[in-house]
């Protein structure tokens, strides 16, 4: 591939561009990656640096110079020092990831036996009424979760799973399925049956096929699925704080601020700390992640 083709297409092919529409397709391009990564640049960097400079109106992106006791304070519990504010929050941090670990680890194992059982039913024997059937599944995403969590908090209350991670378990799965079973019914569509059809003739029988033929096929589609599920239970905002008593990270975050003291250098050096696990998982299956995600595109 030579520097022409890649910005300029091939050319007289369909995917030649003119000068003006690589430029504009490449500045907005630019444009997109500063909106998303300039808040994250100043999160690290106010992670980093002291109060003072934090406050000071000559805020540097690059700073001359960094501290690490904003996480040290954070990993020791001490962020309610009089410098820093009254809160304590950061003294629950490090166990609010573990909750929050354990609540979307839980879910995917969950998630893709169900959905992958569903979705693998649906690709492969339709039934009357099973389009219906996909379309209501997918619908209950667009369900806003302010007119059911009232529900899901009296019957946890009544059964006394209220402030566990069991309550979020079972709660989550009122985003999560659908987008498992979505993503999965389509990668299974896109198997093709001929895969099947020869196991069956070798002999091989229905559940054998699934497990020596399909699932490692659909480990693709699995592991995206999989990402996707822990990254939606992992920045969970709203059953969270309903539920629990700020037991995993995102509504934790939120105890920084508070009426009398807003402790940022903290809650930043907390954020940093948070993102990590789901920015490592995406880094480790992003190809899985991207291919799931972009498949059917250009078709």
């Amino acid at each position: 591939m030579t520097i022409r083709s890649l910005f300029f297409g091939k050319p007289g092919g369909r995917g030649s561009r003119s000068l003006a529409q690589s430029i504009a397709l490449y500045g907005a391009l630019i444009v997109f990656a500063l909106w998303i990564l300039l808040p994250v640049w100043y999160l690290v960097v106010s992670s980093l640096i002291t109060p003072q400079q934090l406050g000071s109106r000559s805020f540097s992106f690059f700073p001359s110079s960094i501290t690490f006791d904003n996480y040290l304070s954070v990993l020791t519990g001490s962020t309610g020092g009089a410098g820093f504010g009254s809160t304590d929050v950061g003294a629950r941090l490090l166990p609010a990831i573990g909750q929050s670990f354990f609540v979307s680890a839980v879910l995917v194992v969950l998630n893709l036996l169900v959905a992958g059982s569903a979705a693998y039913a649906l690709s492969r024997y339709p039934f009357p009424g099973s389009r219906q059937f996909e379309l209501a599944v997918i619908a209950t995403r667009v369900v806003p979760a302010i007119a059911i969590i009232g529900p899901f908090f009296v019957a946890f209350r009544v059964i006394g799973v209220l402030n566990s991670p069991w309550a979020l378990i079972i709660s989550y799965n009122v985003f999560t399925l659908p987008l498992a079973i979505m993503i999965l019914k389509n990668y299974f569509d896109q198997m093709p049956r001929e895969i099947e059809e020869a196991a069956k003739i070798d002999g091989a029988g229905r559940l054998l096929t699934l497990w020596i033929i399909i699932l490692p096929i659909a480990k693709p589609g699995l592991v995206a699925a999989g990402v996707l599920i822990f990254l939606e239970a992992w920045s969970e905002f709203f059953y969270s704080l309903v539920l629990t008593n700020q037991l995993t990270v995102p509504p934790l975050l939120a105890g920084f601020q508070s009426v009398q003291q807003f402790n940022w250098n903290a809650l930043a050096a907390a954020t940093v700390m948070s993102m990590l696990p789901p920015v490592l998982l995406v880094m480790i299956f992003q190809r899985n992640v991207v291919g799931s995600l972009t498949a059917g595109v250009g078709k």
